[in-house]
């Protein structure tokens, strides 16, 4: 995470990259420019590099409101544009933050104490403290406890530094720290935090000028691209490198149709998940790699584009449904069955996503399978999310893992594939091969 914390002045930062690709912000509280006269003097963040942390300085021009720094007109934070930091990933946001709260967050910065203490060893002046327990909204900000109630004068320099987690090998930011918790002689290590919301309120001062805090690759499948349909047959790869390389032509057409990751994130949000999956998924990459080699196979079946116009018949007919999970599917069965099914017709085809290809080469549940037909005996009936009129998922809806449009179909049929030549062929084969599971 350290890599993503900068100093700011006096204080501390974070730096995320949003959609457009041209530009990284710096969200910070806004006094550590206010009160330096609204000048920028101090950028700076640090990268191991031989077991050490380096500092880098962050390149910046001259501060101008309404050019490369947005201040809320109300709230202390504020957002700063900088060239574009190439070496850093996007981290993802998170804005489920529930009451009592206390897994894993932390407050990062460069408290004055440390800065002090260390005047010719900047990379000594950070600090991660981990948060004991977050509460509700107090004038659009969240209180939250550090450890050894802590005061003012420790976390003074931290004023602007991320509130950060880790969720399994994501880094999620919650917030921007501002203050101490507003009070009368208290000392209960009480400190506030600005939600990102309260940042998107500063984007929609700006349109024109700033892009969404989400990763740039929901703007566009294009993003995606070139790690889509990654097809390894070993030493039979040279068999399907024709197949290979058509697929990814008509998922190129995918990435010219205008439908992008983030109109389908915002048209059926938690909806494209498997239930119990964290929001936050629907801002990885993975997913999206998924639904354009989804999307890929769907114009394939029906030669024809499938505009962001088509999306919601296609949802009530065909269903994807993503876990991050690393488990096989059989692992996630409760999960599936307690989705929502909500518009899906009768006969419909449900695709279950996992990380990994399914255990002996199982693509297909079978409603019949005792593990599914004990389940639908103990079923909870009330958190069945199905149309009316249906009594359970696996009896109205063919469920099938996405490997088998890859290692099903192409894979293991490499042999198939070695004696196709052209376009037209491909597309005959691939139909032929796909269309057996759209068939009633």
């Amino acid at each position: 995470m350290r890599p993503y914390v900068v100093i700011v002045n006096n204080g501390s930062g974070c730096v995320f990259q949003p959609v457009d690709i041209t530009v990284s912000y710096i969200l910070t509280a806004k006094h550590n420019l206010t009160n330096a006269g609204n000048t920028l003097n101090s950028l700076i963040r640090f990268e191991l590099d031989g077991g050490i942390w380096s500092a880098v300085n962050v390149p910046f021009a001259a501060i101008i409101a309404g050019e490369n720094f947005f201040p809320h007109p109300e709230l202390d934070i504020a957002i700063i544009t900088v060239p574009r930091i190439e070496v850093l990933a996007p981290i993802y946001r998170t804005d489920d933050l529930n009451e009592q709260q206390n897994a894993g967050y932390f407050l990062m910065g460069y408290p004055q104490g440390r800065r002090e203490a260390n005047p010719n060893n900047n990379s000594a002046w950070f600090r991660a403290d981990p948060i004991l327990q977050i509460f509700g909204i107090n004038n659009q900000a969240r209180e939250f406890v550090l450890p050894g109630n802590a005061n003012q004068q420790e976390v003074t320099g931290q004023s602007g530094g991320p509130v950060l987690v880790a969720k399994g090998d994501k880094v999620m930011l919650a917030g921007i720290e501002t203050n101490m918790a507003r009070a009368n002689n208290e000392n209960m290590g009480r400190a506030e935090f600005f939600p990102l919301k309260a940042f998107d309120k500063i984007i929609a001062l700006y349109p024109e000028q700033l892009s969404s805090l989400l990763p740039a690759h929901l703007s566009c499948f294009s993003f995606l691209l070139d790690q889509a349909f990654e097809l390894d047959a070993g030493f039979s790869q040279d068999n399907i490198e024709g197949i290979k390389s058509f697929l990814l032509f008509k998922a190129k057409e995918v990435t010219q149709s205008g439908t992008t990751p983030n109109f389908i994130k915002e048209q059926f949000s938690k909806r494209l998940l498997i239930a119990e999956q964290q929001e936050e998924i629907l801002q990885t990459k993975e997913i999206w790699k998924i639904w354009l080699e989804f999307l890929t196979i769907i114009q394939i079946l029906k030669d024809k584009t499938i505009s962001a116009g088509d999306l919601d018949d296609l949802f009530n007919s065909v269903r994807l449904l993503h876990s991050d999970s690393d488990k096989d599917w059989s692992g996630e069965i409760r999960n599936i069955i307690y989705s929502d099914y909500k518009g899906l017709a009768d006969k419909g085809v449900v695709v279950i996503s996992m990380r990994k290809p399914p255990a002996n080469n199982e693509y297909f549940i079978d409603g019949n399978i005792p593990q599914i037909a004990t389940a639908k005996k103990n079923r909870e009936r009330d958190k069945l999310l199905i149309n009316q009129g249906m009594i359970f998922p696996f009896d109205h809806f063919k469920f099938v893992h996405m490997d088998f449009f890859k290692g099903k179909s192409i894979i293991e049929k490499h042999l198939d594939y070695s004696t196709l030549e052209d376009d037209q062929q491909y597309l005959d084969k691939l139909k032929q091969e796909y269309g057996t599971i759209f068939q009633a």
